[in-house]
């Protein structure tokens, strides 16, 4: 090109005044010369084109549909899944007593949660904060983390109200109803941390970069959800509410999952890299407690079918290892 050419006979004039000074190595002065012109006519249209390679191979979408429509798709059959969960045994309740799947499925979905958390979620956010102080990102991990603990053990002791409704509901199956109705005051603390919970786990779909990250996410809030339905549906039943009542409530617990999705999709498209960074540490911060401290520890508190149980979670951290993992090579 003209801009090319005429950086070369600048190149050149300088080599040329250089002679008339002293001694000087053409070779050297060639060499340099001629990739400093390659480089800037060939190198940066390289650059340029594997650049604009790797957005079209990342634009690409199953059916050509883009990847917020996938993701409202992925947040639409999430509130139906969510909305099915406690609507159907609300009307039967035979399919909340298969408590066996209900647990392996929790378990499984500990281990993706788990999996997403360590060999994806956390590498990534610790990528985006480089240049900043090292510790930054570990630290925003761990305070999402607390951010749900102390929604769920302190303001809300929720592990505790789940278990005082199972207790009842058992009292209730013999004939003991001394206990008589709860107030609905413990079934609306459960639904506020429950519905805290949710919104954090389904702005992780929202800020999902791809839609192989949002489909794994999707599954994996699909196993964790019928358990936390179902739990609060029980909650409600031993609240005493009428069923138009009940729901009400639990149609609030269900808008929380587009209300989570919408955030991350704002804060993905419209907010600084560095709000995106901060939430996908946060985010990362509550999948960590959900596997390690909610799952694990409620799934093992019976001892019952406990290796059915640990080889559920070990698939779950497996297969999600293996599925991010195979990603990433797709996308380099």
């Amino acid at each position: 090109s003209t801009s090319s050419g005429i950086t070369f006979r600048k190149s050149l004039g300088r080599v040329s005044r250089r002679f008339r000074c002293g001694k000087i190595d053409c070779c050297q002065d060639c060499s340099h010369c001629t990739a400093k012109v390659l480089g800037q006519c060939r190198g940066g249209a390289v650059v340029q084109a594997a650049e604009a390679i790797s957005e079209a191979a990342k634009s690409v979408m199953p059916y050509n549909i883009p990847l917020n429509g996938w993701k409202v798709i992925f947040q639409a059959f999430l509130t139906t899944l969510n909305v099915l969960c406690w609507l159907i045994p609300l009307r039967s309740k035979k399919i909340s007593e298969n408590k066996l799947a209900l647990s392996l499925a929790n378990a499984f979905s500990g281990g993706v949660f788990l999996s997403l958390a360590f060999g994806h979620l956390i590498p990534e956010c610790a990528h985006m904060f480089e240049g900043y102080n090292e510790v930054t990102p570990y630290m925003l991990v761990l305070s999402g983390y607390l951010l749900i603990f102390f929604v769920e053990k302190v303001a809300f002791d929720a592990h505790e109200i789940m278990h005082e409704m199972e207790h009842a509901q058992d009292n209730k199956k013999q004939g003991d109803d001394s206990n008589g109705p709860s107030s609905g005051r413990s079934a609306v603390i459960l639904l506020g941390a429950l519905a805290v919970h949710s919104v954090l786990e389904m702005t992780a779909l929202g800020l999902a970069d791809s839609f192989g990250d949002s489909a794994i996410l999707t599954l994996s809030i699909a196993l964790h959800q019928p358990a936390e339905s179902i739990a609060l549906l029980v909650a409600f039943l031993k609240s005493g509410m009428s069923k138009g009542q009940i729901i009400r409530y639990l149609s609030v617990f269900s808008a929380m999952g587009p209300i989570g999705v919408a955030l991350g999709m704002a804060v993905n498209e419209f907010a600084a890299p560095i709000v995106d960074a901060i939430m996908v540490a946060v985010v990362a911060g509550t999948f960590v407690y959900v596997g390690a401290t909610e799952v694990i520890p409620e799934e093992w508190e019976d001892s019952q079918h406990k290796w059915k149980k640990f080889f559920a979670l070990m698939s779950g951290i497996v297969s999600i290892l293996a599925i991010t993992q195979y990603t990433a090579t797709l996308e380099m």
